[in-house]
């Protein structure tokens, strides 16, 4: 490359960056960069353009021959430029690190598919990370979008779901070997919780089926149960029908992890929404443990006089947090109906951020039931979660004022109802069969269930797993195969990064590694978010140009996705 002067029409004299190339064997030159007028560089100083000039040649032996230019350049890039990214290069990153790379030329070694299935799931995890889409919109988005030519069809992605639906099992065992080895993974903690997904479909069938729906939606769902480590890595995760309560899905997927990983005692924390007495039942009878919340209200009279005695509690220094525990002994029963004693430590807490929370959601209600309550045909229209409970109804003679099955029904707040449950507002429960533990110890691993609601809400908002655009259920199945896959290496990457940012600021970051081809295969990097920085510091990689070529780009790639780690 080299400098030119150019004389334009009007007598004024521009200074650019050209570069010489061969096109069909012709050796052709075009421009790289324009650095300004000579006018306009040499305002302040008469040799700035000599000062380029020695500036390049002394770099003229570098790896890339560019100019490290340390002018403010007011350029314009055209809006029908092509702008590829390479935040996913650490997202293949993660892919390897994983082995689904290994794992996927095993799977078509011996078969004559024309496809790739390791590019079939590395574009639908990449585009799912980045932007997330149907299958049809990610293989129309993706095909310029990335700094290499997938060289796939839209039929070969239906392919690639099929084929991943069928080997789910190993892209699980594959996915927990790699997290084992490289991320110190243990299954003896375990957290599930059960939430589901909707489909822009009217008609029920086998899978998708209506149910109580998370988002309040009307149409069909399916249930997904999902188990994650104490890290927040996803372990498993399994599909059931749509209309199945949440309770129940814990015994079948709990059945399959013991299969799967042969733990020899996993302590399952949930929500108080999987604290039933047959999933107690059924941890107990397997030798297993667990870490549950329970609701307060709604509790045995024997339990909650505990909870409200004064004494056994300890508080923190404003006395806005209090807590205390005790162990009771409860009768289970097992699948096979034999009743079983058993002790469970208790551990109470009460805070006064959550009573001021319970006490301002009732307020609302009871002002949202006031209107109702003198009015008992609008208050059978109304459907507000948690109304009935604290409205009673009597049925009464207008003529007599008194009580009469056959007239009137009339309707009242119930204050007595309303008085109990100020009485308990700010308390909550957490039981365990691990009695052995601290509360500190049980309070920190229950904790850690937040996690999963996390991994919930990065599915659901920032990767977009629903709606679900596809129709079998294989290939349901497969899209939430990408999901899991793409949540694992998402997290990976917050893990790599001592958790300093955020999946959706990680996300964020990995979009704002653009390139705009300014030139044939010439690009003008983007301004970059500090994560992408940080990642190139954990590999020992420097990355600071302003200008590069594709080739050298691909070296970028070879080295993100081949460095060892700085650090652990």
């Amino acid at each position: 490359m080299f400098i030119r002067r150019q004389k334009r029409a009007n007598g004024q004299v521009s200074i650019v960056l050209v570069e010489g190339y061969r096109e069909n064997g012709k050796v052709k030159q075009r421009t790289v960069e324009y650095l300004g007028t000579e006018s306009e560089l040499t305002k302040n100083d008469p040799d700035a353009v000599k000062k380029l000039i020695l500036k390049y040649k002394e770099e003229q032996n570098s790896k890339d021959a560019f100019i490290k230019l340390t002018l403010n350049l007011a350029e314009k890039i055209s809006e029908t430029n092509c702008i590829r990214n390479y935040g996913y290069f650490y997202l293949d990153r993660m892919f390897k690190e994983l082995g689904l790379d290994v794992l996927c030329d095993e799977i078509q070694s011996g078969t004559k598919e024309e496809y790739s299935l390791k590019d079939c799931l590395r574009l639908m995890c990449f585009m799912r990370a980045l932007k997330p889409s149907s299958k049809k919109s990610c293989f129309e988005k993706g095909y310029d979008y990335f700094f290499e030519d997938f060289n796939l069809k839209l039929e070969h992605l239906y392919k690639a779901l099929t084929s991943l639906d069928l080997n789910k099992a190993r892209f699980i065992s594959s996915i927990h070997s790699s997290l084992c080895q490289k991320y110190n993974r243990k299954t003896d903690i375990l957290y599930y919780d059960v939430t589901n997904y909707f489909f822009e479909i009217d008609n029920e069938d086998e899978l998708r089926k209506k149910g109580c729906s998370k988002e309040h939606r009307p149409q069909p769902i399916v249930q997904m149960g999902l188990f994650i480590d104490n890290q927040g890595l996803p372990v498993d995760y399994y599909l059931y029908e749509g209309n199945k309560p949440d309770c129940t899905t814990l015994v079948p997927s709990f059945e399959q992890i013991r299969e799967t990983y042969k733990a020899s005692k996993v302590i399952i924390t949930a929500d108080k929404g999987l604290n039933s007495g047959s999933n107690i039942g059924y941890i107990l009878s397997n030798s297993n443990g667990y870490i549950v919340s329970q609701r307060i209200r709604g509790a045995s009279k024997a339990l909650t006089e505990e909870v409200l005695k004064e004494d056994g509690w300890y508080s923190n220094q404003n006395d806005d947090f209090r807590f205390k525990e005790f162990t009771r002994t409860i009768d289970v029963k097992y699948p096979d109906n034999s009743l079983h004693s058993h002790e469970q430590k208790v551990v109470c807490i009460w805070s006064l951020k959550y009573q001021i929370k319970e006490r301002s959601e009732r307020d609302a209600l009871l002002g949202n039931i006031a209107s109702l309550a003198e009015d008992a045909a609008k208050f059978k229209q109304s459907c507000h979660k948690g109304m009935k409970k604290y409205i009673e109804e009597t049925t009464v003679d207008k003529a007599t004022g008194e009580e009469n099955k056959n007239v009137k029904v009339k309707t009242s707040l119930n204050q007595e109802k309303i008085d109990k449950d100020e009485l308990l507002d700010g308390y909550y429960l957490i039981v365990t069969s691990e009695t052995n533990l601290s509360v500190s110890e049980i309070i920190e691993k229950y904790r850690g269930l937040w996690r999963i609601e996390q991994s919930f809400r990065i599915t659901k908002s920032d990767i977009r797993g629903r709606p679900v655009f596809v129709r079998t259920k294989e290939h349901i199945n497969a899209h939430f195969l990408t999901c899991f896959i793409t949540l694992c290496m998402l997290r990976m990457l917050e893990i790599r990064l001592d958790r300093r940012y955020s999946d959706k600021v990680i996300i964020d970051a990995l979009n704002s590694a653009m390139a705009t081809d300014i030139s044939k295969d010439i690009y003008q990097i983007n301004k970059r978010d500090e994560a992408i920085d940080e990642l190139d510091k954990l590999l020992g990689i420097t990355f600071d140009k302003r200008y590069t070529r594709k080739e050298t780009m691909k070296g970028y790639s070879y080295k993100v996705l081949n460095t060892v780690y700085t650090t652990a």
